[in-house]
């Protein structure tokens, strides 16, 4: 894109046609074509130094906001539209023919359309913000969707579809687009809105496990001598939740999240449910949530505590209910099916406890399905690892997946871990979730606000 003198006839025209729902910065370059439509409530804001080329079209639908930041490079025929909200972080670059649409059709369902209505707007629209952080660069013909975000620094190839988010520092190509490769991205400004995303926990104490604390065993300059004596200071929950979260961190260090383990020792699917309905009622709200229960329910009928024993009829009817009441308040659900029994007892009583142990992994497997969240089985692995164990040498005979026959040594963490990880990334689960919810538009409008009115005008 080559730069020349402003054209201040052009930026006057558009002054002077919009008004205060225009807001144009210094020292900008724009076309004599550049076609503007702006509804009523609607604000576009144009920074300093601001390249937009001929052809381009900006369209800010009621009472939305596009912000355009400063040095933001537009090539020709560009097509943006909000309903929601765009932004575009300063010194990103479009190129030619690039189109940005923050909304999309809803379906034409007999809710949305309820009186046959053949218009094509007639099934209303849903919205989510479009953020392209600064420095992004969008090759040519590339289309964005609604609720993507573009991190810092990114560049996107010729000719994508970029339908869910792209991390900062990556190229990303392809229909859809997916990450290419990653590289060492210059240093941009902070972006006004990190992401964070809540990830709950719900289960027994394989998601809980707790571990004593004392603050010197982690102090490595000062390790207590060999044979000392230590006081516990407390519990933390460590375990495969606790790796995975690292994990997330390590892996998505442009994100945030919030890491909710309500585990809990020793419960039933009859204890879960009722911690699940309790946190509802909170108004928590998640992105993902993974859920497994089932062990105890088997359990305790086999250690004859029939009282506190969950038959397979009650459990479907309490996987059910939670799963109903978390889809309302998650994005994502993963149910996790429950590890086999270790050698607690004799071969035959462990083979009889994961044989009615298997029948409540399999309701659990419907039930998902059922409720249209993910399954993860890590029954079978666990079996099948545990068989390999059992028949290897001396290293092996001494590795365990379990440090008691229910809770899990750190092999055993670490299998679970693999398989939940496995199951992330195959599904680009935490891609996905860094996409704006879409929403109906005027609900989009409210939601979203507060991340662009620092880009409105402010009320006297």
């Amino acid at each position: 894109m080559t730069s020349r003198t402003q054209d201040t006839s052009a930026a006057d025209r558009l002054r002077a046609q919009h008004g205060p729902a225009l807001t144009i910065g210094e020292d900008c370059d724009l076309p004599d074509d550049l076609l503007i439509e702006l509804d009523d409530g609607a604000h576009l804001t144009i920074g300093d130094h601001v390249s937009i080329r001929r052809g381009t079209t900006i369209q800010v639908h009621r009472g939305a906001t596009i912000a355009i930041d400063d040095y933001v490079a537009i090539g020709e025929n560009c097509f943006l539209s909000a309903m929601a909200g765009i932004r575009l972080g300063a010194g990103c670059a479009l190129s030619n023919y690039v189109d940005l649409h923050d909304h999309n059709h809803r379906e034409r369902s007999a809710a949305n359309v309820p009186d046959g209505q053949t218009t094509p707007w007639a099934s209303g629209f849903d919205a989510a913000p479009i953020i392209i952080e600064p420095g992004a660069t969008i090759s040519n013909k590339v289309s964005v969707t609604a609720g993507v975000t573009i991190g810092a620094n990114s560049l996107v190839g010729a000719n994508a579809v970029v339908s869910h988010s792209v991390g900062p520092d990556t190229v990303a190509a392809g229909v859809p687009a997916a990450a290419r490769r990653h590289f060492d991205g210059a240093v941009t400004p902070r972006p006004d809105h990190r992401r964070t995303l809540a990830v709950g926990f719900f289960g027994t104490s394989i998601m809980e496990h707790l571990e004593g604390f004392n603050a010197q065993l982690v102090n490595q300059a000062n390790l207590p001598e060999v044979g000392a004596k230590v006081t516990v200071e407390g519990w933390h929950q460590r375990g495969w939740v606790h790796r995975l979260a690292l994990g997330l961190r390590a892996t998505f260090p442009h994100l945030d999240f919030d890491i909710r383990n309500h585990g809990e020792g020793g419960a039933t699917s009859r204890d879960i449910a009722g911690i699940v309905e309790r946190d509802l009622k909170t108004g928590a709200e998640y992105d993902l949530v993974f859920l497994g229960c089932g062990i105890n329910d088997v359990w305790r009928g086999f250690q004859g505590r029939t009282a506190e024993a969950v038959d397979l009829a009650e459990y479907i009817g309490h996987l059910d209910t939670m799963l109903a009441r978390l889809s309302k308040q998650s994005r994502q659900i993963v149910v996790v099916n429950e590890t086999p029994f270790g050698p607690i007892d004799t071969p035959a009583a462990v083979a009889s406890m994961n044989q009615e142990l298997a029948r409540y992994n399999h309701a659990a497997a419907q039930a998902a399905t059922g409720h249209g969240a993910q399954f993860l089985d890590v029954f079978a692995p666990f079996t099948a690892a545990a068989r390999h164990l059992a028949g290897g040498g001396e290293a092996a005979a001494t590795a365990s997946l379990w440090s008691d026959g229910v809770h899990l040594s750190e092999l055993g963490d670490a299998l679970l871990l693999r398989h939940v990880e496995q199951l992330l990334d195959r599904h680009r689960t935490i891609d996905r979730l860094q996409d704006y919810p879409r929403l109906e538009r005027d609900l989009a409008l409210t939601k979203y606000a507060p991340m662009f009115s620092a880009y409105r005008p402010q009320a006297a």
